[in-house]
C-alpha cells in the first residue's frame, strides 16, 4: 500500500503530486527494479551476485534537495549485506545536482516552495494507492 500528497504554492504556479510506499503491482523487487536505470540495476546486480545478502528494503520515498529545496519521489533501495554493510541508491537533484535526502510527508508539506521560496505549501489532498 502506498500513499501520496498533492501540494501547491499559494503564491506561484508550483504544484506537485508525490508518492511513497509500494503498490500491489510493485511488491516484487524484480518488478520494482523496472523503474530504475540500467546503471542503478547494474550496481544492484553487482551487490546481489557477489555478497551475502541479509535484507533488501525498497519503496518509493519522498525526497528533498538540501540545496535548492526541490521536492520529488525517488525509488529507494537499501541492501544490507555481509557483516553490517549497507548499499543505498543515492539520487542527485535534477535542477542543481546536489544530493537528495529522504524526508517525511510532514517535511514535504512544511517545506518552502522550491520555485518562489514562499514559506507555506498548501496540502491539497492525501492519496492512498494500491
Amino acid at each position: 500500500m502506498g500513499k501520496g500528497v498533492s501540494i501547491q504554492c499559494k503564491r506561484c504556479d508550483y504544484s506537485a503530486t508525490l508518492f511513497e510506499g509500494v503498490g500491489f503491482r510493485t511488491q516484487d523487487f524484480e518488478v520494482f527494479r523496472r523503474e530504475l536505470t540500467k546503471k542503478r540495476n547494474d550496481s544492484i546486480d553487482f551487490i546481489l551476485s557477489r555478497k551475502k545478502i541479509n535484507n533488501i528494503s525498497y519503496y518509493n520515498a519522498y525526497a528533498k534537495c538540501d540545496k535548492c529545496g526541490n521536492l520529488t519521489t525517488v525509488p529507494y533501495v537499501e541492501i544490507k549485506y555481509e557483516d553490517n554493510k549497507i548499499f543505498k541508491l543515492e539520487y542527485s537533484c535534477e535542477i542543481c545536482k546536489s544530493k537528495y535526502k529522504l524526508v517525511s510527508e510532514e517535511e514535504i508539506v512544511n517545506s518552502r516552495c522550491p520555485i518562489c521560496n514562499y514559506e507555506y505549501l498548501q496540502n491539497s489532498g492525501s492519496i492512498f494507492w494500491d
